[in-house]
């Protein structure tokens, strides 16, 4: 499997956890400040959290970073059933033999 379907299958279960609220699996991925209660705000103005379909991860956007260490990714979540604006923002860093050390939440955000 290479490194963007590892990627891929752990934002999977990140949105999954979000859709049935698993605040505690959530916890253990942020990063950079974001607490529990800045999602939930964020989470208070939209409707439902609904699981996207499969052909929805075809959309997930890759960043490379320049030095090679990871990957920053941002993917529309989806609500009532239908892709949003509402935008989560993960970060994924990886090894040199492209195994993946840390796979991170960094903002949760309408774009």
């Amino acid at each position: 499997m290479d490194i963007k379907n590892k990627i891929k299958s752990l934002l999977r279960e990140t949105v999954i956890d979000f859709v049935q609220g698993d605040f505690n699996k959530i916890k253990a991925k942020l990063h950079n400040g974001l607490s529990i209660s800045d999602l939930k705000e964020e989470l208070s103005y939209c409707g439902l959290l609904t699981i996207p379909p499969d052909t929805a991860y075809e959309n997930i956007h890759f960043y490379k970073y320049d030095d090679g260490s990871g990957y920053a990714l941002e993917f529309e979540l989806w609500i009532n059933n239908q892709r949003s604006d509402l935008t989560l923002s993960c970060e994924a860093i990886i090894d040199e033999n492209n195994n993946i050390r840390a796979f991170t939440v960094e903002n949760l955000h309408v774009l």
